[in-house]
């Protein structure tokens, strides 16, 4: 008989695990979870908030939030408190009321975690100038349920001096950024961490896009200011190289904090579009990449709307963008939470007016943004390895694609292809398509597990066969 034909077998089980956990020891560790806390709802948008409205803000501590919002309503759904007192591993978290550059927000590249980056304990005086080795910077891990884990508390991050943001690709490996020792990589549950490169030690934003590191600063003249790569990939080891991504200036983003990457053309292979936060000149700016050079194409908002925490979501050519603004450095706090579209596309003029979603209650502060995190998929996922130039005189296309699964190995996935709005069909990697016409071609391939579970995102690639310059201007698309 089934357990969930056996109510009455429930009691028993549950004793069964609680003994077994305690034969496991403090080996094994559980996130503690609020008890007030709902699961996230996928789609809705996250604030880091600091403070609780019930006193002024302090550079001394103050309790940090979660606020979920719906962005299509402003309504606010729930706030998830992070500790405020330890729990075994798990450490108490605070941020400094005062200090507009802390409290970014990140979600993990496999979308299941939120990453943000606090203090261990109150202080008699300003948090900032604390050594981390007396009071360790912490990493605190939400999961879609709104477990938290504070158990990476580190003695070597930040020290005497803000942590700002951390991201991670599964939960699991972590990457931090403060304004001092620079981007530092780690894992869940360290004391420590690695300095990845030690020319760049005051940084922001830490966050992962198709697959590559990446920091923004306000640092240096002509070297670090705006977003740089960090190393090749997702890198552990020191001595990695950071590059400021080309075309980027001290001029075009002088204080960047927060970032948005996202890939907007098929015919640009790979990420295209960025968008940047400054708390300065600048405001929300977007570059395009054209030509392997960052262009920089209208800023929305003013240089005293503060811009700081940033994300986004990629619908076709077309960007939704969050932001927040006007995070109070006073005791009285401030904030607003902002929304604005941009439909023009890669090597479009970015302009429009932000709609205000929310605004910090007083004395609360708004810090960073991140898209809720989600509940693990049993749907695969699929990924195009090789493709033909997005402009081609060639009426033949091979494609090579590969997929991952939860549950299913790589080796056993099967695979459906799609030309030009076709009906999808299965196909084996590579695939190839012979005498196509002139004109612009869409291809589609999505993965199939064991369970028969599809991508319900088939990875996509358009391209032109042409004959001469008369498709430039598809490039823009």
């Amino acid at each position: 008989m089934s357990l969930r034909n056996a109510p009455h077998k429930m009691p028993m089980l549950r004793l069964l695990i609680a003994a077994l956990l305690l034969v496991l020891g403090a080996g094994f560790v559980l996130p503690a979870r609020p008890a007030f806390a709902a699961p996230f709802t996928p789609g809705n948008i996250v604030v880091y908030r600091v403070g609780d409205g019930s006193g002024p803000l302090v550079n001394t501590g103050n309790p940090v939030f979660l606020d979920e919002y719906n962005p299509a309503t402003g309504q606010l759904v729930q706030s998830i408190p992070l500790p405020t007192t330890a729990n075994g591993p798990h450490r108490a978290f605070f941020a400094s009321g005062t200090a507009t550059s802390e409290g970014l927000l990140s979600r993990s590249a496999d979308g299941r975690y939120l990453l943000l980056t606090g203090y261990s304990s109150r202080a008699g005086s300003s948090l900032s100038r604390t050594s981390s080795a007396a009071l360790p910077r912490v990493v605190a891990r939400v999961d879609f349920d709104g477990n938290i884990d504070t158990t990476t508390a580190l003695t070597d991050f930040a020290d005497g001096n803000n942590p700002r943001s951390a991201t991670s690709d599964d939960g699991n490996r972590l990457w931090v950024a403060g304004a001092a020792g620079g981007v530092r990589a780690t894992t869940i549950g360290a004391t420590t961490s690695t300095q990845l490169n030690p020319d760049l030690t005051n940084t922001r934003q830490v966050a992962i896009f198709d697959g590559q590191l990446y920091v923004s600063s306000d640092r240096g003249t002509n070297t670090f200011k705006g977003v740089n790569a960090v190393g090749i990939g997702l890198p552990t080891t020191p001595d990695q190289p950071i590059f400021r991504l080309p075309g980027l200036t001290d001029a075009n983003s002088p204080n960047t904090f927060g970032f948005f990457l996202a890939d907007v053309s098929d015919f640009v292979p790979g990420i295209d579009t960025l968008y940047v936060a400054n708390d300065s000149p600048g405001a929300l700016t977007k570059f395009s990449l054209i030509n392997g050079t960052w262009i920089a194409l209208g800023t929305v908002g003013l240089p005293a709307d503060s811009y700081r925490g940033l994300t986004g979501v990629v619908n076709d050519t077309s960007v939704t963008l969050y932001a927040t603004r006007k995070g109070g450095s006073g005791a009285g706090g401030g904030g607003e939470l902002v929304m604005i579209t941009d439909n023009s596309g890669h090597g479009g003029i970015f302009t429009g007016e932000p709609t205000v979603i929310a605004t910090a209650a007083p004395n609360t502060a708004f810090r960073g943004v991140a898209l809720a995190p989600t509940p693990p998929s049993p749907n695969p996922e699929t990924v195009i390895t090789g493709r033909p130039t997005p402009l081609t005189d060639s009426t033949e296309a091979t494609f090579e694609f590969t997929g991952s699964d939860d549950a299913t190995p790589v080796g056993s996935l099967t695979f459906e292809c799609s030309l030009d709005d076709e009906e999808f069909a299965p196909c084996t990697s590579p695939v190839t398509y012979t005498g196509l016409s002139l004109g612009v071609h869409l291809f589609r391939v999505r993965a199939v597990d064991t369970d028969t579970n599809v991508d319900p995102t088939p990875a996509r690639v358009r391209w032109a066969v042409v004959t001469n310059q008369s498709y430039l201007p598809l490039m823009q698309r």
